[in-house]
């Protein structure tokens, strides 16, 4: 993507992106869901939100943290040295308005860094995922649950309770 995508496209982008972490994500609720016993199912459960929970909130701290790294290094190439002093630190929450507010080259180069640095984020978020990706050939495989809980705990309580030959 680059300053000139149009709405229509990165709109089309980010929905191919939900629907692919959506479903990911309901996969691995039901790996761990199919591979601890009955009695630790709730636990396991809540136990894959918080850590997915806590992952994204970590994931978007460090992304966060390599954005800034990259816009403070990308201001000064795009940006005349008295406009970067308007954009230093976590100064930078420019929305819409206050861009085009703004002169045409400084609102050119500050949006130029800006998608620079965003591209950055996203290739580290690209080697992340091949690293989840590469790490998931090593889980091991598990065939999922013929029976649902409530029909195998019925069906072994009815074979306690018959009489033996």
């Amino acid at each position: 993507m680059t300053p000139a995508t149009g709405l229509d496209v990165s709109s089309l982008y980010m929905v191919v992106v939900g629907l692919g972490i959506g479903l990911v994500m309901q996969v691995l609720v039901v790996a761990v869901q199919n591979a601890v016993p009955h009695a630790q199912l709730g636990a396991a459960t809540s136990a894959t939100t918080f850590f997915r929970t806590i992952g994204g909130s970590f994931g978007v701290s460090a992304l966060g943290a390599v954005f800034n790294r990259q816009l403070t290094a990308n201001l000064p190439k795009y940006l005349p040295p008295a406009a970067v002093a308007q954009f230093h630190g976590s100064a930078v929450t420019a929305g819409p308005a206050q861009l085009n507010a703004l002169p045409a080259p400084i609102k050119h180069g500050f949006i130029q860094a800006f998608n620079d640095s965003l591209h950055v984020v996203f290739l580290v978020g690209v080697r992340i995922g091949l690293a989840a990706f590469a790490l998931s050939w090593f889980l091991k495989e598990l065939p999922l649950r013929e029976r649902a809980y409530l029909i195998a705990d019925a069906a072994e309580a009815a074979a306690r309770t018959e009489p033996g030959p």
